[in-house]
Protein backbone atom coordinates (compact mmCIF):
# COMPACT_ATOMS: atom_id res chain seq x y z
CA UNK A 1 0.00 0.00 0.00
CA UNK A 2 1.15 3.48 -0.60
CA UNK A 3 0.10 6.42 0.91
CA UNK A 4 -3.11 8.58 -0.67
CA UNK A 5 -1.57 12.09 -0.22
CA UNK A 6 2.35 12.57 -0.08
CA UNK A 7 3.28 13.03 3.03
CA UNK A 8 5.80 15.83 2.11
CA UNK A 9 2.92 18.06 1.28
CA UNK A 10 1.29 17.46 5.08
CA UNK A 11 1.62 18.87 8.53
CA UNK A 12 3.07 15.98 10.15
CA UNK A 13 0.87 14.54 13.07
CA UNK A 14 2.98 12.71 15.31
CA UNK A 15 2.43 9.07 15.23
CA UNK A 16 0.19 7.11 18.47
CA UNK A 17 1.36 4.16 20.05
CA UNK A 18 -1.42 1.95 20.42
CA UNK A 19 -2.42 2.88 23.80
CA UNK A 20 -3.22 5.99 22.78
CA UNK A 21 -4.69 5.01 19.19
CA UNK A 22 -6.80 2.75 21.49
CA UNK A 23 -7.75 5.30 24.17
CA UNK A 24 -9.03 7.64 21.47
CA UNK A 25 -10.86 5.02 18.96
CA UNK A 26 -12.61 3.81 22.71
CA UNK A 27 -13.40 7.40 23.97
CA UNK A 28 -14.81 8.76 20.54
CA UNK A 29 -17.17 5.37 20.68
CA UNK A 30 -15.77 4.20 17.68
CA UNK A 31 -14.15 0.86 18.43
CA UNK A 32 -17.47 -1.18 17.77
CA UNK A 33 -17.45 0.15 14.37
CA UNK A 34 -13.91 0.33 13.40
CA UNK A 35 -13.73 -3.63 13.96
CA UNK A 36 -17.19 -4.33 12.47
CA UNK A 37 -15.40 -2.51 9.17
CA UNK A 38 -12.49 -4.65 9.57
CA UNK A 39 -14.70 -7.70 9.87
CA UNK A 40 -16.66 -6.99 6.58
CA UNK A 41 -13.24 -7.38 4.66
CA UNK A 42 -13.37 -11.02 5.67
CA UNK A 43 -16.61 -11.74 5.12
CA UNK A 44 -17.34 -13.41 1.00
CA UNK A 45 -20.84 -11.83 1.55
CA UNK A 46 -19.50 -8.48 2.30
CA UNK A 47 -19.16 -6.13 -1.04
CA UNK A 48 -16.14 -4.84 1.11
CA UNK A 49 -15.03 -8.82 0.82
CA UNK A 50 -10.80 -8.43 0.35
CA UNK A 51 -8.94 -11.02 2.07
CA UNK A 52 -5.63 -9.61 1.47
CA UNK A 53 -6.67 -5.96 2.77
CA UNK A 54 -8.43 -8.02 6.14
CA UNK A 55 -5.25 -9.62 6.68
CA UNK A 56 -2.99 -6.07 6.68
CA UNK A 57 -5.57 -4.07 8.42
CA UNK A 58 -6.29 -6.88 10.96
CA UNK A 59 -2.49 -7.22 11.62
CA UNK A 60 -1.84 -3.56 11.85
CA UNK A 61 -4.50 -2.77 14.45
CA UNK A 62 -3.40 -5.93 16.65
CA UNK A 63 0.51 -5.62 16.32
CA UNK A 64 1.30 -1.96 15.09
CA UNK A 65 3.87 -0.69 17.54
CA UNK A 66 2.81 2.90 16.07
CA UNK A 67 0.05 4.78 14.21
CA UNK A 68 0.67 6.86 11.66
CA UNK A 69 -1.75 9.44 10.62
CA UNK A 70 -1.10 9.18 6.88
CA UNK A 71 -1.31 5.66 6.61
CA UNK A 72 -3.81 3.97 3.72
CA UNK A 73 -5.41 1.98 6.40
CA UNK A 74 -5.95 5.27 9.24
CA UNK A 75 -7.44 7.29 6.01
CA UNK A 76 -9.63 4.04 4.90
CA UNK A 77 -10.98 3.51 8.20
CA UNK A 78 -11.55 7.39 8.61
CA UNK A 79 -13.50 7.21 5.21
CA UNK A 80 -15.42 4.24 6.64
CA UNK A 81 -16.31 5.18 9.76
CA UNK A 82 -17.67 8.68 8.34
CA UNK A 83 -15.28 10.95 9.88
CA UNK A 84 -13.87 14.01 8.20
CA UNK A 85 -10.22 14.70 8.09
CA UNK A 86 -10.57 17.45 10.63
CA UNK A 87 -12.53 15.63 13.12
CA UNK A 88 -9.80 12.42 13.18
CA UNK A 89 -6.93 14.95 13.11
CA UNK A 90 -8.58 16.45 16.28
CA UNK A 91 -8.83 12.99 17.97
CA UNK A 92 -4.84 12.37 16.74
CA UNK A 93 -3.36 15.64 18.40
CA UNK A 94 -5.68 14.70 21.51
CA UNK A 95 -4.67 11.04 21.40
CA UNK A 96 -0.91 12.10 21.27
CA UNK A 97 -1.64 14.60 24.29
Amino acid sequence: MGYLRDPATLPRLPNLYPDQFWFVVRASGYEANLRAWVATMNDPESPEYDPVGWAAASAKLEYAGYFERDHPLVEAARVALGMSATELDDLWLYAAG
